[in-house]
């Protein structure tokens, strides 16, 4: 609300001032939308405001007693169908009295400006009077809100527009009730009035009109009041066949007669609308929580199709079809009624689904369609469309009860595709967590007995005199070979299942690239052999801080995968450099290269290549990743022209620390 609780209202010519743009976040507005051209403009308008002001809009509509002819509740749908488009949430509310439903409505939703239309003067005193009359009450009842009036030039200024012939016949026809009945009752009160008397025929009268404004509209019933009034005293009244009145007691209870007459045909005209009012809203509500029902039991996508066009039907009394984005169609096509799902349907549903737009009969779009679509939206956008194949358009009331259908579905849809993307995860999440237990179990359980065979074959080697043959000697270096490289591979596991869970912690330290390097070198001396390596440093390689094991295994892990992938005798390069503010490990060798296929994947876990050394599982280089991504730096692999592969590791520099924090060489930090 506006902070100033005394702030008077303001009017505007449609100009945005700087005023608008000092509001509170919760700022909201409320466009008075009507059955008439200027309450597009008054849409478009509002729809401005709030995006300047970045608020939530509404856009209400206040109806009377009075029912629309065809024609105007197709525009007044058309309106509120511009509306949503446009962003609003689209309300109906029921109230005599104009401002006092935009008033009751502003306070239950905390609205803040309302934006109604100012059309142009027209010809008429009483015309320009009775909206000068609204303006002013609105202004006058506003309290803190802000009233706009937006000026739409020459449109069209009616609430109502003239009603249509088909109106007009009805209306017509129960006039001619009117003057039957009252008629009826006057040859009757020939008879009885001499023995009743005068007064006693009043009130049958006024019986009369009480009956007539059960079943005719609010002016049919006044005219009913005025003519029994006029029949009473020209008939019953002395002097009889005058309209004269010379007793003061008869002229006072005409004078009453005449004003309970038109007070209880207006009350009963408004009683009859009331009920009608609410026997439609308790229809739409039951029709919603019977939809609601039926898609809360459901749990499958086809039991909600099922569901939704089946209630669908139940309530419009047309076939209805519901189509999904996939591409498949869930129709319910009656057996004597094949047209619907047409080829000239299924265009419509597909410009539907990619607009997000309603279309058919009774809208903008497409209106000689003889079908009515209206999008499924929900969190993930456009997911298909529902439609009923309609003989005549469907009225206001039907159009929204049929976009609240359309959202209960959107609705129901979203809930199953969330539930869907909860159960995956969760799936995912167990099969994560099993998997990673499986493997931490397996490889402290292979660990010990791996130890002992190591042991075991290392003693059986360094026996003297043990009278072993060479070819029990070379089998023994093969179990001691095999055995090393099941032990690295079920500590790179170990470290995966580290690292995965979070478990891996840096501890940054000044260290030498150059004595990393070298020592890398001398521990993977035995795999590379016969493999001419050759070590490049930059001059003045500056102490850099990093997690010296960290770096080690990694460091390690790429040269060893440079000697299982390169034919003995080729050439494997070490370089260190410093570019900009990063200190570069490289890599490279000149084997066979890397598959441009798994190039891009080279670095996840069990991947590997399709000429692999067997023996190997696919885990090295994504621990590569793991331990230099964990000290904030980042690793790359390329082909290099003319054949082999290239592995960068590229860790950030930090000012060097005094040289007595340095960690030796090989020395665990």
């Amino acid at each position: 609300m506006i902070d100033d609780p005394e702030k008077k209202p303001f009017l505007s010519d449609g100009r945005v001032t700087s005023a608008f743009f000092n509001q509170e976040p919760e700022t909201r507005l409320l466009a008075a939308v009507g059955p008439n051209l200027d309450a597009q403009g008054v849409i478009r308008w509002t729809r401005n405001l709030a995006g300047a002001l970045h608020c939530r809009w509404i856009a209400l509509y206040v109806a009377g007693t009075d029912k629309l002819d065809t024609d105007t509740e197709s525009l007044l749908a058309r309106n509120l169908d511009l509306a949503r488009e446009l962003g609003a949430e689209s309300l109906t509310t029921t109230d005599e009295d104009v401002v006092r439903g935009l008033m009751r409505v502003a306070r239950q939703w905390n609205i803040t400006q309302i934006v109604a239309g100012k059309p142009a003067a027209r010809r008429g005193w009483s015309k320009s009077r009775r909206r000068d009359r609204v303006a002013t009450r609105l202004l006058q009842n506003s309290g803190g809100l802000e009233i706009h009036l937006v000026g739409m030039g020459g449109a069209v200024a009616s609430t109502v527009w003239p009603k249509g012939n088909r109106h007009r016949r009805a209306r017509f026809a129960q006039y001619l009730v009117v003057v039957d009945v009252v008629a009826l009752v006057t040859a009757g009160a020939f008879f009885f009035t001499p023995i009743v008397g005068s007064h006693a025929t009043a009130l049958v009268y006024l019986l009369a009109v009480v009956l007539l404004a059960l079943f005719v509209d609010r002016g049919p019933a006044l005219a009913a009041a005025a003519l029994s009034a006029l029949f009473w005293d020209y008939f019953f009244l002395p002097p009889f066949f005058a309209f004269q009145i010379h007793s003061f007691e008869d002229a006072m209870l005409f004078g009453m007669y005449f004003v309970v007459a038109l007070a209880l045909g207006q009350l009963t005209a408004r009683i009859k609308a009331q009920q009608q009012e609410e026997r439609e809203r308790e229809v739409r509500s039951t029709s919603l929580y019977l939809l609601t029902r039926e898609l809360n039991e459901a749990r499958t996508l086809e039991a909600i199709v099922g569901r939704a066009k089946s209630q669908i039907e139940a309530v419009f009394g047309a076939p209805a079809t519901i189509t999904m984005n996939a591409g498949r169609q869930q129709s319910a096509v009656a057996a004597d009624d094949a047209r619907i799902g047409s080829v000239e349907d299924v265009a419509l549903v597909s410009w539907v689904m990619a607009q997000g737009r309603q279309a058919g009969l009774g809208t903008d779009n497409f209106p000689e369609a003889r079908c009515l679509y209206v999008p499924l939206t929900n969190s993930a956008g456009t997911i298909g469309a529902v439609g009923l194949r309609l003989e005549n358009p469907l009225s206001l009331q039907q159009r929204i009860l049929f976009d609240a259908f359309s959202q209960q579905i959107a609705l129901a849809l979203d809930r199953l595709r969330l539930s869907e993307l909860a159960e995956k995860a969760r799936v995912l999440t167990e099969s994560e967590r099993l998997s990673k237990t499986l493997l931490d179990s397996m490889s402290h359980e292979l660990r010990t007995p791996i130890a002992a065979i190591q042991s075991a074959a290392g003693n059986l080697l360094e026996l003297e005199g043990a009278g072993l043959s060479e070819f029990q000697r070379q089998m023994m270096e093969e179990i001691g070979e095999a055995t090393e490289r099941l032990d690295r591979l079920v500590g790179n596991a170990l470290e995966l299942n580290r690292l995965e869970s979070g478990a891996v912690k840096p501890l940054l330290n000044e260290c030498s690239p150059a004595e990393l390097v070298h020592l890398c070198v001398t521990e993977t001396q035995k795999r590379l052999a016969p493999r001419l390596v050759s070590i490049q440093f930059e001059q003045n390689l500056p102490i850099t801080q990093m997690d010296f094991v960290l770096t080690q295994q990694a460091l390690t892990n790429l040269l060893s995968n440079a000697a299982a992938h390169t034919p003995p005798g080729s050439p494997v390069e070490v370089s260190a450099r410093v570019e900009r503010d990063r200190l570069l490990l490289t890599v490279a060798d000149r084997g066979p290269g890397i598959d441009p296929g798994v190039l891009p994947r080279i670095f996840d876990k069990f991947v590997r290549g399709p000429g692999a050394f067997a023996g190997g599982a696919g885990l090295g280089l994504s621990l590569v990743k793991g331990f230099v991504e964990a000290q904030g730096g980042t690793v790359s692999a390329l082909n290099r022209p003319g054949g082999g592969a290239s592995f960068t590791i590229r860790l950030p520099l930090h000012p060097p620390a005094p040289a007595s924090s340095l960690v030796p060489a090989g020395g665990s930090p």
